[in-house]
């Protein structure tokens, strides 16, 4: 009686297994080609990966990598991943956060299909959410940018809820704090999710109480560190990226800021080019996406209500928009809410069939064109520029062989990534005590223009600078 039964449910997780495989290698075919061709940059995974190192050889890590005021990075980011991820950099080198990244979002795919199967939904709907969760668009975004610990905590979520499903206490509490410290500013989300959560008829009633203090501790550890640590830590004093005018200035009453926060979540409140534009190509490509199954369980949209108030009401347009990782943190919960809502479509193929081709479609369409900015280069993994580039980047890894490893060097935001394995790297211009200089000419300048960097290239050379290589691609220069 019970052999059909446990055999389709073992097809079922082979097929999972299989599709969950499959995106594996989907996602290596973005993020792989993208760090051997220097597409990585110093902001974020240079940064983070010479903060791995320091913390590795039992050294602070500071923002003296890109900033003129040096300062504790926890100052910049209150990440404590970094820290404890740090012993896998001597193993894993350079690559080290890309495959903690793509490890951390297979993981999350998977506890998708548990969360489902646990809250009653049978395999297939569990199956049709993991897969509109690993081809959502955010997820490929997210990949082709480089690194961000806010994906990585991203992932834990549905084990989060799974273990509140379940009754697991400590499961919960251990899921909830490994998010917690991802970021400073991960609390005033997910202590929202945890106070839904208690009146989530699926979680038993003998974890409200849980539900309830996990709730208040993200929203005291938040305001903790945003408030008083961080601050502390910074050089002026203030925290950070505290870049919401529409939220903390103006002079209008308490009833006109509400409408200027409601009317900013849909149009742009700063005025840059294509503002408003960037705001809507984010909720099309987030409703068509499987965003719509927040409105039909709107348990699951609350829950999301914290997400879109800090990326909407943000000063910066880029976090408005479709791209980088930016749009990761809605992956988990479209995908439960998805999930939930195919559970009652039973006899309805088409429609799930329709479910996944809209998120599919999404995810085509964010590759092929967006009305905000990306180097499409990075995600067009089906195209050729995707697996080489215009110019040679031998000459590149040749002038970082002849760097001594133990040498601190001021480089190029591409290469940045490549040489974040020793005690001092600084993104150039930023010299410091640097006795070696490497200029990428055919990268993008940032944080100078062509022209300036030219012209410190030249100062250099002017003071005694000796060239130790230089070709089109790249330029080597040794202090005297």
């Amino acid at each position: 009686m019970f052999g059909p039964v446990v055999h389709a449910w073992s097809e079922h997780r082979r097929a999972a297994l299989s599709i969950l495989a499959g995106f594996a290698v989907l996602y290596a075919c973005i993020w792989v080609p993208n760090h051997l061709l220097f597409r990585t940059y110093a902001l974020d995974l240079g940064l983070y990966t010479h903060a791995l190192w320091q913390y590795a050889h039992g050294h602070p890590a500071d923002t003296a990598l890109f900033l003129h005021d040096v300062q504790p990075l926890l100052a910049d980011h209150f990440d404590l991943y970094l820290p404890l991820l740090s012993p896998l950099v001597l193993i894993l080198g350079t690559w080290t956060l890309l495959v903690v990244q793509w490890a951390a979002i297979l993981f999350g795919a998977w506890g998708i299909r548990r969360t489902l199967l646990l809250m009653g939904a049978g395999p297939r709907p569990a199956m049709v959410g993991m897969v509109v969760f690993l081809a959502y668009f955010g997820v490929f975004t997210a990949v082709a940018f480089d690194y961000h610990s806010s994906v990585v905590a991203a992932m834990f979520l549905p084990w989060f809820i799974a273990a509140m499903v379940q009754g697991r206490t400590g499961q919960g509490i251990l899921w909830f704090l490994l998010m917690l410290i991802a970021k400073e500013n991960i609390g005033l989300w997910i202590g929202v999710v945890a106070l839904v959560l208690s009146n989530v008829s699926c979680v038993p009633g003998r974890m409200r109480a849980a539900c309830y203090g996990l709730g208040a501790l993200g929203f005291a550890w938040s305001a903790l560190v945003i408030g008083c640590i961080m601050p502390s830590l910074a050089a002026d004093g203030a925290y950070a990226h505290a870049d919401y005018s529409i939220v903390l200035e103006g002079t209008e009453g308490p009833l006109q800021k509400v409408v200027g926060m409601l009317t900013a979540l849909f149009t742009d409140h700063v005025g840059v080019p294509d503002g408003t534009a960037i705001k809507l190509e984010f909720w099309v490509m987030l409703l068509l996406a499987g965003g719509w199954a927040l409105l039909l369980r709107p348990v699951w949209g609350i829950m999301a209500l914290p997400l879109l108030a800090q990326k909407m009401l943000h000063d910066d347009p880029g976090k408005w928009s479709v791209v980088a990782h930016y749009a990761v943190e809605f992956a988990p919960l479209i995908a439960i809410a998805v999930g939930l809502s195919v559970q009652h479509w039973s006899g309805r193929a088409w429609s799930t069939v329709l479910v996944v081709v809209f998120s599919l479609a999404t995810t085509a369409r964010c590759m092929d064109n967006t009305i905000a900015y990306q180097d499409r280069s990075r995600i067009r993994f089906y195209q050729a520029e995707h697996w080489h580039r215009n110019h040679d980047t031998m000459p590149v890894e040749q002038a970082m062989r002849t760097i001594p490893p133990d040498a601190s060097v001021s480089a190029s935001s591409p290469a940045i990534p490549h040489l974040a394995c020793r005690d001092q790297v600084f993104q150039f211009p930023i010299l410091r005590d640097a006795q070696w200089v490497l200029v990428m000419p055919l990268e993008s300048p940032y944080p100078l223009t062509t022209a300036g960097s030219k012209a410190v290239v030249d100062s250099l050379r002017k003071e005694g600078w000796s060239t130790r290589m230089e070709t089109l691609e790249v330029i080597l220069l040794e202090r005297p």
